[in-house]
């Protein structure tokens, strides 16, 4: 009976344990682009004025995607967008400040 209570209460442990290492915060320092700069990439795309959103948003890579496999486990960027008809939206990779998605919004009616 000991040894079952010992035996699940470390696994108990090193699950609790895995799962505080897992969960971490990305480190400040790996976050390169701040808002004013993923405003500035933005204008280059064309999203500049008075009603720009910006919103910073993390993404987890599932584990049979290509990026987990190579080592990555989550994905944090920006999405600027200005959300009218055929308004440009852009999302900027927060650590390489690269474009890795573009497009324009086409609401129907």
């Amino acid at each position: 009976m000991k040894n079952k209570f010992l035996f699940i209460t470390i696994i108990f442990l090193l699950g609790l344990c895995f799962s505080f290492n897992s969960c971490k915060e990305k480190d400040k320092n790996e976050i390169k682009i701040t808002e004013s700069q993923a405003l500035k990439i933005a204008k280059r795309y064309g999203i500049s004025g008075d009603n720009v959103e910006i919103f910073f948003k993390t993404y987890n890579y599932s584990k049979s995607s290509l990026g987990y496999q190579k080592g990555k486990r989550k994905l944090y960027y920006w999405d600027v967008s200005k959300k009218c008809n055929h308004c440009p939206f852009i999302q900027i990779d927060a650590v390489t400040g690269n474009v890795f998605s573009e497009g324009k919004y086409n609401y129907t009616y």
